[in-house]
């Protein structure tokens, strides 16, 4: 029992400090947390479709999520030193990867096969490098 109960103090105190970095939960974080992991799932299930599974393109994916956190505690962090009470870079930032996450979902979704609207994949092939399968005939 003594190992699992500093095992819970250590994760009450990591929780506690990453609480507190990233300015405390909100329901924007918790959408861009299910975004994220939607876009993990979308995109094993694009690589597994196109036979392209890969360790370490997966890898740098899980970095780059990360990365995206990282970017949310320097914002939280200059919302703490303009000490004004609102979270304007935190809320910036976290609706910004909201909407990027939401993106890749999105490619992630036209790449399987799943059929999208004409309109979404005009406007989504003009941010994006590939091309994005419509799967409508209009």
């Amino acid at each position: 029992m003594f190992i699992i109960e500093k095992l819970l103090f250590g994760l009450t105190i990591f929780g506690t400090f990453f609480s507190f970095l990233i300015g405390g939960w909100h329901i924007s974080l918790t959408i861009l947390v299910a975004f994220m992991v939607i876009d993990i799932v979308t995109g094993l299930i694009k690589a597994a479709t196109q036979k392209k599974l890969n360790s370490k393109v997966s890898y740098r994916g899980f970095l780059k999520k990360t990365s995206i956190m990282l970017v949310i505690i320097i914002a939280n962090l200059l919302d703490l030193l303009t000490a004004s009470g609102v979270p304007v870079f935190r809320t910036m930032a976290v609706f910004f990867y909201i909407g990027m996450e939401g993106l890749s979902i999105t490619e992630n979704l036209g790449h399987i096969g799943v059929p999208l609207p004409k309109g979404i994949t005009k406007y989504i092939a003009q941010l994006s490098k590939e091309e994005i399968p419509t799967n409508r005939e209009e």
